[in-house]
């Protein structure tokens, strides 16, 4: 196709148009514009329409706009170094360990089978738990909660040593650690 100057490209276009109907000529070329039919635009034309397409899209989300920009990767880390740890743990790092040792008490005598939540729900009659746990192996048959405040775990012992859990009279003490004890 022979070089045109733009005033009689842009003329022999809109007859096309006019001629064709249909809002286009086809040669959407360098930035479309046509029937999407590819075809040739002089530059200024081109960069207009482009000018304008990225006006009525907006910023769009990334690409061309304003030169080339990569996308951010992340940088690929494993899970143990993104701040989760190893995994869930129990319960967010809170442990026995981490509750004075008023607000704890000593739950022994357990059924066998026995879970944590059987122990909690049957504790919180007498104050907020804040944990639970039934030890298995060696502590077999024993178990451990906190409460919230030290006037809970007081009222806890009071109340509920000698009471029924699955049909075994419990026995609910003061928390001693293994060094108190002897």
């Amino acid at each position: 196709m022979p070089w045109l100057p733009d005033d009689v490209w842009e003329a022999q276009k809109a007859e096309r148009v006019a001629a064709q109907g249909n809002g286009g000529d086809g040669g959407g070329g360098k930035g479309g514009g046509g029937g999407g039919k590819a075809g040739w635009l002089p530059d200024h034309i081109w960069e207009a329409q482009k000018a304008e397409r990225a006006a009525a899209k907006g910023a769009g989300k990334g690409g061309w706009q304003g030169g080339w920009q990569p996308r951010a990767q992340p940088v690929w880390q494993p899970m143990f170094a993104m701040g989760g740890g190893w995994g869930k743990g129990k319960g967010k790092g809170k442990s026995m360990k981490s509750f004075p040792p008023s607000q704890r008490v000593w739950v022994g005598s357990l059924a066998e089978g026995t879970t944590w939540k059987e122990l909690q729900e049957h504790m919180d009659g007498a104050g907020k738990t804040k944990w639970c746990e039934v030890f298995e192996n060696k502590g077999k048959g024993t178990g451990a909660v906190a409460f919230e405040t030290d006037e809970e775990a007081a009222n806890a012992i009071a109340t509920l040593n000698g009471s029924a859990l699955k049909g075994s009279a419990i026995e609910v003490d003061v928390w001693a650690t293994k060094e108190e004890a002897s």
